[in-house]
């Protein structure tokens, strides 16, 4: 029986993919968002604080006490407002983490750990947000609010963390359909050269094929080890420093393994171009389609 492997569309399709998670620029190093939580416990901030027209913070602003200051209430709102932000950036990675199959079950538990210990984390910070406002305790309350941004780092640290993470799991997954593919390839190439054929170029083009492969999974893999031990820097400007680097590094990385997959689909390309010309005989068991789908059998 003779069997299709659609390489046009299927190569697209997977390189398209990962170019666009590589290629997506990785949420800014937002030391400054929300920076003014703290500081709005000592200047004038404005009594009420919205989205859309909407106020934020109802959670946290029923427990405020009567005693409370017109500018912490405002702080308690906006402190309110961007760990609710948080969690639910949090949440969402969660889910994009529990669907990845092609990271090692130690990656996956390491990267849902992390994740869940910075909900929980934030969940006890916005309870005890609320108790200092209860409570009337302003020099507490500042340092929890100032801790949203100190020793969470969501957006500058974790967030990038798992994105990278996630556009590694997907780049694995990509490398894994094209091995197979290059397989076909291989197959295909002997029957042809079996056949009498010069297969010179469509070998040279195959083994190109394999390499670009082979180091994109490299670079991905590489590109989680990057990232996998990195804490938030609670205020440490060297370990910021380093985290920062770390992040830029493991980015680069996944630039890499996104510029493999596409070099890997000229050579494809190459390929199909050479099998599309060779005689071969007509028990030959594969054969190439270059009609448009989306799946590689």
């Amino acid at each position: 029986m003779k069997n299709k492997f659609n390489t046009y569309a299927a190569v697209g399709s997977v390189v398209a993919g990962a170019a666009l998670l590589a290629g997506t620029a990785l949420p800014a190093f937002a030391l400054g968002v929300g920076a003014g939580l703290g500081a709005q416990l000592g200047a004038g901030a404005s009594a009420s604080t919205s989205v859309g027209g909407s106020h934020v913070g109802a959670g946290l602003g029923a427990q405020i006490g009567a005693g409370l200051s017109v500018r912490a209430k405002a702080a308690v709102n906006h402190a309110d407002m961007e760990i609710t932000r948080r969690l639910d950036a949090l949440n969402a990675l969660a889910a994009r983490v529990d669907a990845m199959v092609n990271l090692s079950g130690t990656d996956k538990s390491n990267i849902s750990a992390a994740v869940q210990s910075q909900i929980s984390a934030l969940q006890s910070l916005q309870s005890q947000i609320g108790t200092d406002a209860q409570q009337n305790n302003t020099s507490s309350l500042k340092a929890d609010i100032q801790s949203i941004i100190k020793g969470y780092r969501i957006f500058a640290l974790i967030l990038p963390q798992g994105a990278i993470e996630a556009a590694a799991g997907r780049v694995l997954t990509i490398t894994n359909i094209m091995a197979d593919l290059g397989a076909k390839f291989s197959a295909r190439i002997a029957e042809a050269q079996s056949a009498g054929n010069n297969t010179t170029a469509a070998a040279t083009a195959l083994a190109d094929f394999n390499a670009k492969i082979s180091d994109a999974g490299t670079q991905a893999n590489a590109a989680v080890s990057a990232v996998a031990g990195l804490a938030p820097d609670n205020g440490n400007q060297t370990i910021m420093a380093s985290n920062t680097a770390a992040l830029k590094d493991a980015r680069a990385k996944i630039v890499a393994a996104q510029h493999d997959l596409i070099a890997a689909r000229a050579d494809a390309m190459t390929i199909i171009r050479a099998l599309a010309g060779f005689k071969v005989p007509v028990a030959a068991s594969t054969t190439v389609s270059s009609t448009a789908s989306t799946s590689a059998q």
